[in-house]
């Protein structure tokens, strides 16, 4: 008995001295972060540093964070940032953050309201921490600009998982609802008032393939640029308008994709007129390819819905044979 007594008494005495050997790692390691990025030239502030949890997780708080970037011009801070991790997996934290924040751009200051801002992160083992798995979810939020906007949405919720077999891809879902954006950018999509205010959903599950790992790096040096997407399915809702997507595109180092998509719009009629409105689609660019588009809908035997390919080609985003703007640029800052 005596012998299982000391052996348990080793046994504690063991775990209390790793735990506090690696509570204070953290704390060194958080302060040494910090520092670094200074040196780099950010600014990168905290008030105090804390981890308890003893004996069975590490609960680390740190509190006045304020990051700037130089190179993006964007700034982040915060209160107070807490995670935390089991003793026995310091691998897989749980973070929260704060129901305050602010972002700043070289363009305005951003306030943000969340509610219940959690995430759950896993990293594979090594020093770099390199991502395994994210996930995010957020209750009701809000974002109200200096320059006089103000968006919000009832909730959302982000999910990223290495794909095992295929390096630097990662397995992308996502899902928000009761989405409201700025009345000015609503009143420009759609001074006629066709919309809602209320963006009811959308939802989108994807694979993205990157030129590096999601790790350390991707903060302290560069961000891992997308080389190639492939959309399973994207489905928006917007009052009467629905759209599905599916289909591939790559992407080039400047940003620039190709590929095509299949796109099934329900009530497009009513997305061309928005445009139309808008002024983002030129009247008899609009006629034509409303009677185009027509014509398409009704070899369907459902003129209100329209399958139809979109394509990014030669730095353009083509619905058909219609040239509808520039594409979208995919760089990474």
């Amino acid at each position: 008995m005596r012998f299982l007594l000391s052996l348990a008494l080793l046994a504690a005495l063991a775990w209390s001295g790793y735990w506090a050997l690696a509570a204070r790692g953290i704390e060194r390691g958080l302060a040494d972060w910090l520092d670094t990025r200074r040196a780099e030239g950010w600014a990168a502030d905290a008030g105090r540093i804390d981890v308890t949890g003893f004996p069975t997780r590490f609960d680390s708080r740190i509190e006045d964070l304020s990051l700037a970037d130089p190179g993006t011009g964007l700034a982040w801070s915060m209160p107070e940032f807490s995670f935390s991790a089991q003793s026995h997996r310091p691998q897989r934290i749980l973070a929260r953050w704060p129901e305050t924040q602010q972002i700043a751009t070289p363009l305005e200051r951003i306030a943000v309201t969340a509610e219940a801002m959690t995430g759950a992160l896993a990293f594979r083992p090594g020093l770099a921490f390199e991502l395994a798995s994210a996930r995010l979810s957020v209750g009701a939020f809000g974002l109200v600009s200096d320059r006089g906007w103000r968006a919000s949405m009832d909730g959302a919720e982000i999910a990223i998982k290495a794909v095992a077999d295929r390096p630097g891809a990662q397995h992308l879902r996502l899902s928000a609802s009761g989405m409201r954006p700025p009345a000015g950018l609503v009143a420009t999509l759609d001074p006629a008032g066709l919309l809602p205010p209320v963006f009811q959903r959308v939802s989108f599950e994807a694979v993205a393939v990157f030129d590096a790992p999601w790790d350390r790096r991707a903060i302290e040096e560069r961000r891992p640029q997308v080389q190639r997407v492939e959309i399973a399915r994207l489905d928006a809702q917007w009052g009467d308008l629905a759209l599905q997507a599916a289909g591939s595109f790559d992407v080039d180092a400047e940003g620039q994709p190709s590929g095509s998509l299949t796109l099934r719009a329900t009530n497009w009629r009513e997305m061309i007129a928005i445009a139309r409105s808008s002024g983002q689609l030129p009247a008899p660019l609009a006629d034509r390819l409303e009677d185009a588009l027509g014509l398409l809908a009704g070899l369907s035997g459902r003129p209100e819905m329209l399958d139809v390919p979109l394509r990014f080609a030669l730095g353009q985003t083509w619905l058909g044979p219609v040239p509808l703007g520039p594409a979208p640029n995919f760089r990474l800052r």
